[in-house]
């Protein structure tokens, strides 16, 4: 038996939307309305928690960070009752404490990715207002020590890198860094939601907007980290952004519906909330969020099927440009490559 092409295969929760950091580049930053609340309640869950059973994977990440919300934990004692497949979350690491790292690693979540962004304390500021660079690499120490002891396997810890050019010189160093606090890799973003004049002057990718980046750059600064990597130490590559696209988004996977967290359903979390956004052509769009109802009015499997859902998967999928996403740059990126030293 064929499967569905258009099957739910997961879930993206946005347990915060808000966040302690104060990033310039964030796309959080893009977003000119937030509906309340900013922190997803526990009855969001309990409204898809009969839902989950059947998928293979569900992220507790949206625009903010995850272990602001109180109700993280119960969330998660929640989502375990029901759903045994595979968990992730990406968090900035400034509230990892003792007592959440051990917390994530008893209900067993499958990856977390740290957000970093920097080797040094100066660039780290920069990058991150607000966050407190030798608290973070404690934490990563610690966390990488605990899940060691705990035995578990799991959770993979990765530390996230954004491609900036300016920061392109210091990827070496980051890459020993994070090896060197015992984390498993890391992950390496290309700069998408460009808002601001900065942003477009960051972006280490040409073809989408036709900049002037030149590409053997990133290339050669990639080769620089590979070298610093230790055996076994895994490099996910950044995206590959086209100037054309063949079909479906790859910035995001259109089977795992977004819910924010005030529990509004959506294809991705770029569409969730009205921002505005740098498109192909260089101007600056003012998009409105487009969303399919509130799980706690009604069931997921219905929202689903909602026809204006539907309607946007399918166009998302056709390779023409869908009515939805505009000239979205995710409908131009492609996975980039994974690579384990020393294989």
């Amino acid at each position: 038996m064929t499967k569905d092409p258009d099957t739910m295969s997961g879930l993206v929760l946005e347990t915060s939307a808000a966040c302690g950091l104060r990033c310039p580049l964030c796309f959080l930053r893009s977003y000119s309305e937030r509906p309340e609340p900013t922190l997803m309640p526990l009855a969001v869950v309990e409204a898809v928690a009969p839902y989950l059973a059947g998928l293979t994977s569900i992220d507790l990440t949206g625009w903010g960070e995850p272990l602001l919300n109180p109700a993280l934990f119960d969330i998660l004692r929640l989502i375990r009752r029901h759903f045994s497949g595979r968990l992730t979350m990406t968090t900035n690491g400034q509230l990892l404490t003792p007592d959440a790292m051990k917390k994530i690693i008893r209900f067993g979540l499958d990856t977390v990715c740290v957000s970093v962004d920097a080797a040094n304390e100066r660039p780290y500021k920069a990058a991150r207002p607000g966050g407190d660079f030798g608290r973070l690499r404690k934490a990563m120490e610690e966390f990488a020590s605990l899940t060691h002891l705990s035995g578990a396997g799991k959770p993979h810890l990765f530390a996230t890198f954004l491609l900036r050019k300016e920061a392109l010189s210091e990827l070496a160093d980051f890459v020993s860094m994070v090896a060197g606090h015992g984390f498993e890799g890391v992950v390496l973003q290309q700069l998408t939601g460009i808002f601001t004049d900065a942003g477009m002057a960051s972006a280490t990718h040409a073809a989408y907007y036709g900049n002037a980046f030149d590409d053997r750059r990133l290339a050669e600064a990639l080769a620089r980290a590979s070298k610093k990597a230790p055996e076994g130490f895994v490099i996910v590559g950044p995206e590959k952004i086209g100037g054309s696209r063949t079909g479906n988004c790859g910035g995001f996977d259109i089977s795992r519906p977004f819910i924010t967290a005030s529990g509004l359903v959506s294809v991705c979390c770029a569409m969730a909330y009205p921002c505005a956004l740098y498109r192909r052509d260089g101007k600056l769009e003012r998009t409105l969020a487009v969303t399919f109802g509130d799980v706690r009015e009604r069931p997921l499997p219905e929202l689903w099927r909602d026809p204006a859902y539907v309607r946007a998967r399918a166009e998302i999928r056709s390779g023409a440009v869908p009515s939805a996403c505009g000239d979205c740059i995710a409908l131009y990126m492609r996975a980039g490559e994974v690579w384990t030293a020393g294989e």
